[in-house]
């Protein structure tokens, strides 16, 4: 995701095109390894203002997971925008919101990770009508029903139960 912007550099406020297309490796984020899948997309346009670059871009990415409510594994497509801002190394400070770029190309890579990252949601599920898993068996209802009694009450509640089956006022 390297950007040759050497032509930028000497029309300041001219916009450029960007457009890639690749495979993303594995990444680390939060704890766990994301495998990628298929093609990754960036579209957009760049421009230099005389001291830094803004990145406005599209992208899309999908990824394997597995279903936050039956375990099923699935893949999860993602599609976000990002605008950022890219400064010379030599002028990067600690507590900029600035990604760093050496000499006449800009590497998009950290910018697109931190943004894809950004947009992942903490669980993902199949389908919004994913049934899930029985509480009792394990199994994935989704498949079709098993033979559980859903209405097993924990011992420590049954005198509570009581309650509810007198048709009187508590």
């Amino acid at each position: 995701m390297v950007v040759s912007v050497n032509e930028a550099l000497r029309r300041v406020g001219e916009p450029f095109p960007i457009s890639w297309e690749g495979t993303l490796d594995p990444q680390e984020y939060a704890g766990e390894t994301v495998t990628f899948v298929g093609t990754a997309k960036l579209v957009g346009s760049y421009v230099y203002d005389g001291k830094t670059f803004r990145v406005d871009a599209d992208a899309e990415a999908s990824y394997e997971t597995t279903c936050a409510r039956c375990g099923s594994p699935m893949v999860k497509t993602l599609a976000f925008s990002f605008t950022e801002r890219f400064v010379r190394s030599i002028y990067k400070t600690a507590d900029d919101e600035l990604y760093p770029y050496e000499g006449e190309k800009l590497d998009l890579k950290e910018a697109f990770f931190d943004n894809l990252f950004l947009e992942m949601p903490m669980t993902a599920v199949c389908s919004e009508s994913c049934k899930g898993l029985c509480p009792v068996c394990g199994a994935n209802l989704n498949q079709g029903q098993c033979d559980c009694q859903k209405s097993r009450i924990d011992a420590r509640l049954s005198a509570l139960g009581s309650l509810l089956n007198d048709n009187k006022e508590v």
